[in-house]
């Protein structure tokens, strides 16, 4: 068979080997019968009738190997050249093979594979059941953020009557949690990457159960500072959990479909967590202690659960080839506490800037806390390892992505969620519980929307659902807005509900999955640290704009905003909304899911 010029090549010579991509060995099409359209370039449809020209493939693979003497311009025996090419496919497969990255939890397979490959249960948990547990417990404080918030808002007119202080001091039963929470996320975001984050979250929990024990004890007019106090301790544990929790979640998983379900379960929580707060706060506003009291038992069986279930981690090394992991000794103290303080006084002045008529002592707060931000941003400059990587800033569309974020949630929770809590019991009659009710559909359409979310991102763009997001944001105002005193809750208070929460959600899942996804592996908790921050900041910001802009066109004698004044407000949130749709449909690229490596 040697001798001949050709010969059939049965299905039975057919050789292929499975799960590599063929090689291209430079062949000419020569070597093959013209006008065959073959599925594999080497061997040609596989049909008995065709016939592969076996001189013409003998020369193609010596021009392939300079070692190989012209075997067609001589009489020796020829090499069977069908071995020659089962051995060259051979090496260069193990070549390609070699290397490949090693991914670690993915099953090897070769080939482009058809549907995308999602990583299976991490290394540092021993099954299933204790991953389910893991991420619940992370989660929580995604939940205990919200709960809190529920509390405060859905019972605050029953906590300002008790503790005694006047309407323009309702901003701060939120103010005092979420000014503390600013001043300790950033810190307590490179500690967790620095340290080993599990005692922070059982101690975090702790905290937070002891400082509860100590708002029950602490609601009348003459323990109202401890009251204030208490509230600003339980916002520091707050920032010290959301921030661990996501520096744990994005060292333990990799960017990949299921690092994209994780966080769209814990982007969860805070609907769910806002809807159980306002259920508790709603059903105890009559017995106001025990608001705090059972909280404080929950969190004590948080804390419990954490010790149980957090594995032991150490600080993530970026690199194997690292000689060391980084340690507290490379913290940047100097620049968290530049960044704590600017914070502090910034949410302060926003905070007391409304109730205290914007005295000139609230414009000095906001304008010495904008130049400590301003220092801070020359300190981390110049520090060997800043508290957020500088990198992160040129990430193309970062910036357009946190502007929006600002935008986007600082319009749905300070401008329409707060006081469309106010309209309902003010203007229409309900109670803290009725309330609480209705806020139902947030906590199912919460679920839902992550689940959304979780089964999106690795199919469409990521700005695609950001940008939704941010329309969602807008729903609100826009089902708000035409409302009286007499309109039905069902006619357009329900469906307002319902597609702003997809808001939150979706938002906070595309953007925390795109920011720990283009940082190292030791920088997570700093970098969610950073959006939590900036969910701190417009919390504040836009409730204080909000109250000065409804006190500006129509506050009452008591000091209330009157119901013109809340729909300015509604409009604002509106256009706050609407342009963080804007800025993120022309400037933010977010790109799909994928399975890869941390970034170096």
């Amino acid at each position: 068979m040697g001798s001949r010029p050709g010969f059939p090549v049965s299905r039975g010579e057919s050789f292929q080997t499975f799960g590599t991509e063929t090689p291209d060995l430079g062949l000419g099409t020569s070597a093959f019968p013209s006008g065959v359209a073959s599925p594999d370039p080497l061997l040609g449809a596989a049909h008995q009738n065709e016939y592969l020209d076996r001189k013409a493939l003998a020369k193609a693979l010596g021009q392939s190997q300079l070692q190989t003497q012209d075997i067609t311009e001589r009489d020796e025996v020829l090499l069977d050249p069908m071995l020659e090419l089962t051995a060259i496919r051979s090496r260069r497969a193990e070549s390609a093979v070699g290397r490949r990255p090693s991914l670690a939890g993915l099953s090897e397979e070769g080939g482009s594979p058809t549907a995308p490959i999602s990583q299976g249960v991490p290394p540092e948990l021993a099954n299933l059941a204790a991953e389910i547990i893991f991420i619940l417990v992370c989660t929580a404080g995604q939940v205990i953020f919200s709960l809190t918030y529920g509390h405060a808002t859905v019972a605050q007119v029953p906590l300002r009557d008790a503790l005694g202080i006047q309407a323009t001091q309702t901003p701060w039963l939120i103010g005092s949690s979420l000014l503390a929470s600013g001043l300790s996320v950033i810190v307590a975001g490179s500690m967790a990457d620095l340290a080993p984050p599990k005692p922070l979250m059982v101690g975090a929990f702790l905290w937070e159960a002891a400082w509860n024990g100590v708002a029950a004890g602490a609601l009348t007019p003459r323990l109202k500072i401890l009251f204030f106090v208490a509230r600003a301790m339980q916002g520091l544990s707050v920032g010290v959990l959301v921030s661990a929790s996501m520096s744990i979640l994005g060292r333990v998983y990799k960017p990949g479909i299921r690092k994209t379900r994780v966080f769209s379960l814990m982007a969860a929580g805070a609907p769910l967590g806002f809807w159980i707060g306002c259920m508790q706060g709603g059903a105890l506003s009559a017995h106001l202690p025990w608001i705090f009291a059972s909280t404080a038992i929950f969190l004590g069986l948080c804390a419990l659960a954490a010790q149980l279930t957090l594995p032991d981690l150490s600080p993530a090394k970026d690199n194997i080839n690292d000689a060391d992991a980084p340690s507290l000794r490379q913290f940047d103290f100097l620049g968290a506490a530049v960044s704590s303080i600017g914070c502090g006084l910034l949410l302060f002045g926003l905070t007391q800037g409304s109730s205290a008529h914007w005295s000139p002592y609230t414009y000095s707060l906001i304008i010495l806390g904008i130049l400590m931000f301003v220092a801070f941003a020359f300190i981390e400059r110049r520090v060997s390892r800043p508290l957020i990587p500088n990198g992160l800033w040129k990430t193309p569309g970062f910036v357009a992505l946190l502007v929006a974020y600002f935008l986007g949630f600082g319009g749905y929770s300070g401008a329409w969620q707060f006081y469309a809590i106010q309209f309902w019991q003010r203007y229409q009659g309900a109670s803290p519980l009725t309330v609480a009710l209705y806020f139902l559909p947030n906590g199912i359409v919460g679920v839902l929307a992550a689940w959304i979310v979780s089964k999106t991102l690795h199919i469409f763009p990521g700005h695609w659902i950001f940008t939704a997001s941010m329309v969602c944001f807008a729903m609100g105002p826009i089902f708000f807005l035409p409302q009286t005193p007499n309109t039905s809750y069902w006619a357009l208070s329900m469906p307002g509900i319902v597609l702003a929460t997809f808001g939150p959600d979706m938002s906070f899942a595309a953007a925390a999955i795109f920011i720990t996804s283009s940082v190292p592996r030791s920088y997570q908790g700093s970098a969610g640290a950073l959006l939590v921050t900036v969910q701190n900041l417009t919390a504040a910001i836009m409730t204080s704009i909000s109250d000065s802009l409804g006190a500006k066109i129509d506050q009452l004698p008591t000091g209330e905003i009157g119901l013109k004044g809340i729909r300015t407000i509604w409009w604002f949130g509106l256009a706050s909304s609407m342009t963080g749709a804007l800025i993120t449909a022309i400037a933010v690229r977010i790109p799909k899911a994928e399975e890869k490596e941390h970034v170096h």
